[in-house]
């Protein structure tokens, strides 16, 4: 039996817990997890799109300030209660039952174009969620197979009201009820060492409630279900040591509609087996059915939404080098996609998101990425892991009308470039622990107006550090960590006008 609890202590009265207890014998297992976070995330910020003026005893302006304001109705609490138990015959076969709750209370924060007081205005949401499943899984000497089921149960609740003088007025206030049953089974089959089949059947049964109780809603309320199946076959061939082919086909229903069928073709090829560079290849034909979220949910469903469609491509190569005290990893991938109808989720002008097909997108890219870990000699140790991308998303399709200018233009919030870089520094049970994050401008408009003001968010870079010691004792472990968030204290936006939090702290037992 173990046990294991964590306390944190954050900026902005932020505090989190997690509790586990742990069991296992030679036959059962068992897991209980308890997590529990809340914060009142109202931190400071300049808000550059307000302005505030200076002006004269005869009205002219003499000068002008940026104000600084706090991140109103930014509060949250979650709750997340997970059980798990599993029994082994130690015959092959593992029955296991898991059942995981959460419960979310989430106020969405005013833009920083908003004048309104929150003491007169509640913009929050709610939700619950319900996961359970029970398992089978049996192993043989030349096959495996598992059959799972389940229910799955997701409640959201979103409130925009006024309260003024003890009088409520919703302007929105929407719910929606999400059930789900499904049932699955795999099995693995290995008729030759070269050769390894898979096959996968599943069906899903969703229905979905969602409704809008304000009277001034706009749109239908929905009541709606969906039967959703699929069907695959893999088979892995390996007719040299070096080499390996894999093919797959799938099948999809939805409702009464059958999707094209689509599939996949990879390939690996080993160059050089001591550092394990290896080419990789996969060609696919891509089939994305509109989630009943994306057809329903409310505010900002789209019941005309159409499937996405497409092939992908890909390839690239992969290295592990080894080193006396070390090795260094990486690898290097291209993307190439062509995508009909992709679904994309954007703004509107009525304050909330809603999802639109675009008619073509051309998805393409690479991706690098170089890793390394050493033992440095008496304790000490240093590992590092660098990434970078480079995506163009381009909307190829035709446009609306002649107005229309996002023909060629990249999609709204994909970066052009992205890049991290994580450093680790280990002395006996002393860590430090470095994190960068870099993303390149994003347009918030789909022709990628840059002289709007509100056309796009400049590029930014953040970066996080965390110290901490580990205590070692034969009962078990202690660990004492300080995060620091946002170390070099830069202002940035991720969504427009929803300014993210400076320097913050954090403390974890």
């Amino acid at each position: 039996t173990t046990l294991h609890y964590v306390q944190g202590i954050g900026s902005y009265k932020t505090f989190d817990q997690f509790l586990r207890l742990s069991y296992k014998n030679e036959h059962w297992s068992s897991s209980t997890r308890a997590v529990y976070s809340c914060s009142d995330n109202d931190f400071k910020y300049t808000n550059y799109d307000k302005k505030i003026f200076f002006r004269d005893e005869d009205g002219n302006i003499i000068g002008s300030k940026h104000p600084v304001e706090r991140n109103q109705s930014g509060y949250f609490k979650d709750l997340h209660l997970m059980q798990d138990t599993y029994y082994d015959d130690k015959k092959g076969n593992k029955v296991g039952v898991a059942a995981w709750y959460t419960h979310t209370l989430r106020g969405l924060p005013f833009l920083s174009v908003d004048y309104k007081d929150n003491k007169d205005f509640c913009n929050e949401q709610r939700q619950d969620a319900l996961r359970s499943m029970v398992s089978w899984k049996h192993s043989g000497s030349w096959w495996k197979s598992e059959l799972c089921g389940g229910y799955m149960y997701q409640g959201m609740e979103y409130e925009y009201f006024t309260s003024r003088d003890n009088e409520k007025t919703n302007i929105t206030h929407t719910q929606s009820h999400t059930h789900t049953g499904f049932l699955q089974a795999q099995a693995d089959f290995m008729p030759h060492e070269k050769w390894l089949i898979t096959g996968d059947v599943s069906g899903y049964y969703n229905h979905i409630e969602s409704k809008d109780r304000s009277p001034y809603h706009i749109g239908e309320n929905y009541n709606k279900g969906r039967f959703e199946g699929n069907a695959s076959v893999q088979a892995r061939w390996r007719p040299l040591e070096q080499f390996t082919l894999a093919f797959t086909l799938r099948e999809e229903i939805y409702g009464k509609k059958f999707t094209p069928v689509s599939g996949a073709f990879f390939a690996d090829y080993v160059l050089w087996k001591k550092w394990n560079l290896t080419l990789k290849t996969s060609v696919a034909k891509n089939h994305r059915v509109p989630s009943m979220d994306d057809l329903y949910f409310k505010p900002g469903g789209n019941p005309y939404l159409q499937p996405e469609e497409g092939f992908s491509y890909d390839g690239g190569i992969e290295f592990k080098i080894p080193l006396r005290r070390g090795h260094v990893r990486g690898q290097v991938t291209g993307f190439d996609s062509h995508i009909n109808n992709w679904i994309q989720w954007l703004p509107n002008a009525r304050g909330f998101w809603e999802p639109h097909n675009l008619k073509k997108v051309h998805n393409y890219g690479i991706e690098m990425m170089l890793g390394t870990d050493f033992n440095l000699g008496k304790g000490w140790s240093l590992g590092a892991t660098g990434n970078y991308a480079f995506t163009p998303s381009i909307n190829q399709g035709e446009g609306v009308n002649g107005n229309d200018a996002s023909f060629g233009k990249q999609l709204c919030y994909v970066p052009r470039h992205s890049a991290n870089l994580m450093f680790l520094l280990r002395w006996k049970t002393w860590s430090l622990t470095y994190r960068w994050n870099y993303y390149s401008e994003r347009f918030t408009t789909t022709s990628n107006e840059p002289d709007f003001i509100t056309g796009r968010l400049l590029p930014y870079h953040i970066a996080d550090a965390a110290l901490q010691k580990t205590f070692l004792r034969k009962w078990g472990e202690a660990s004492f960590r300080c995060s620091v968030n946002n170390l070099w204290n830069k202002e940035y936006v991720t969504v427009l006008s929803r300014p993210m939090a400076p320097r913050n702290f954090e403390i974890y037992v």
